[in-house]
């Protein structure tokens, strides 16, 4: 009886130290090698969720400095007369970022930039300044925490805004500032700066460089193709610091051929005519098929800064993006290009471009 209560005692005797070490070492090595992936797995989905709320946070300072200028929103980037501490007085160069620094909560940010400034060329009547190395600094709604090369970084930008059809000569870089409403001839005369390039150029995009004679607005866009249906602003892994005004690097739009300033119609062109020229739908158009398509979603991810003017992000599958009247979403990147144009333009459908259905989008 005695040997039967030791045999059955060494039967339900617990694991070993031999045993446990052994455990704890394939239980270490498990963790080292699925504990990243398991982490990375969590961390996406907050990183897209943070990344929308900086996006939003950015969309609706936006929308609230066109609140308080009656509706117009802010442009590309403007010249615009600053005196510094030392009593310097110039123009400076100022993004669409730079202006709505005090609806985004950053007033002082923006005090500073002006107060910093450094002179850096112009004559006694025409004093040029720019923003001091001092103020080039990394604002956390600017940029996307998936956004390796912005995130915490100076300078740092990954959301740009809706500049419209642009000439392809200018898309990849347009440190000039050649990018301005109105330049490019859409009636087939070679003559640019005419009304009616004006009214057709604000229908391909919503925000453009300070303008005499023209004021992008909420109201416009409403009464347009609407502002639910409108892109105002979409991630770009390729944007520039947030204080530059190359287009190239603080906007995000499509290329279109031209020849001398004059955009060419017929067969084997985006656009069929100058009666519609914004009806990228015709038999024979290449908008699907013609080479490079560097203007689709996540194209060219390993581009240089400022040369690759797109909607792009480390998301994987598409880019978050803000439509004009505040809304944020997730656009896949396998959107049908005509789609994407129709949801680019602010008021397309007044030159050709066909209705957006609801089962398009």
């Amino acid at each position: 009886m005695k040997h039967i209560l030791q045999a059955h005692s060494q039967r339900r005797r617990g694991l070993g130290r031999i045993d446990l070490i052994v455990l704890i070492v394939i239980c270490a090595l498990l963790c080292a090698v699925l504990g990243p992936g398991l982490l990375q797995n969590k961390r996406g989905p907050a990183k897209l969720m943070r990344c929308m709320n900086n996006m939003r946070q950015v969309g609706l300072a936006t929308i609230a400095f066109a609140s308080n200028k009656n509706g117009q929103l802010p442009s590309l980037s403007s010249d615009v007369e600053i005196t510094n501490a030392a009593g310097q007085t110039g123009t400076i160069p100022m993004s669409w970022q730079m202006q709505i620094l005090p609806a985004l909560d950053a007033a002082a940010v923006l005090k500073n930039i002006k107060k910093n400034a450094v002179v850096v060329s112009g004559e006694d009547n025409d004093v040029r300044v720019e923003i001091a190395d001092t103020e080039r600094i990394w604002l956390p709604d600017f940029a996307c925490p998936d956004d390796v090369d912005s995130d915490r970084t100076p300078g740092g930008l990954s959301y740009v805004a809706n500049a419209g059809f642009m000439p392809r000569s200018l898309y990849h870089g347009d440190p000039k500032g050649l990018h301005q409403i109105g330049k490019l001839s859409w009636d087939g005369n070679n003559v640019s700066n005419e009304q009616n390039d004006i009214e057709i150029s604000a229908a391909t995009g919503v925000f453009w460089r300070a303008h005499p004679s023209f004021k992008s607005s909420l109201d416009d866009i409403a009464t347009g193709d609407g502002t639910s249906t409108t892109l105002m602003l979409t991630e770009n892994l390729q944007a520039g610091p947030w204080y530059e005004t190359d287009t190239a690097k603080i906007g995000f739009g499509l290329p279109i051929n031209d020849s001398n300033r004059q955009v060419p119609f017929g067969i084997g062109t985006f656009f069929e005519s100058v009666e519609q020229p914004l009806n990228t739908q015709f038999s024979g158009g290449t908008l699907t098929s013609s080479s490079p398509q560097d203007w689709r979603i996540n194209a060219g991810l390993k581009a240089k800064t400022g040369t690759q003017p797109r909607p792009s992000s480390n998301h994987q599958g598409g880019v978050n993006v803000m439509f004009c009247d505040g809304a944020v979403r997730f656009l896949s990147e396998k959107i049908d290009p005509h789609v994407y144009i129709k949801i680019l333009t602010p008021n397309g459908v007044s030159y050709g471009e066909r209705v957006l259905q609801a089962s398009d989008f």
